[in-house]
């Protein structure tokens, strides 16, 4: 990965939601504009593991130890995800 080493948070403007057990509810709510987004429980796990203190290499390793994924499989769909979330500011790159 390009960016193992960038460490992100997510946006103030940005909150997430976990539903209790029974629901399966995952939300991505924008708190400046209102919308909200609905996410599966993977990328709600992707998320909140950006915490402006470990690294990306760090958070796909602790994504390895939760879901037992296939690692060339993790690094192509994280990558994009990241990419993603960087170009519509949901995710920051924190400044050291």
């Amino acid at each position: 990965m390009d960016n193992e080493r960038k460490v992100y948070e997510l946006s103030t403007d940005f909150s997430l939601f976990k539903g209790d057990f029974k629901e399966h509810r995952f939300q991505l709510f924008n708190v400046t504009d209102g919308s909200i987004f609905k996410l599966n429980e993977v990328a709600y796990d992707m998320l909140s593991q950006f915490d402006g203190k470990k690294n990306v290499r760090e958070v796909a390793f602790q994504l390895k130890s939760i879901y037992n994924i296939d690692e060339e499989k993790l690094e192509e769909d994280f990558s994009r995800m990241i990419e993603e979330w960087v170009s519509k500011n949901v995710l920051i790159e924190r400044s050291e």
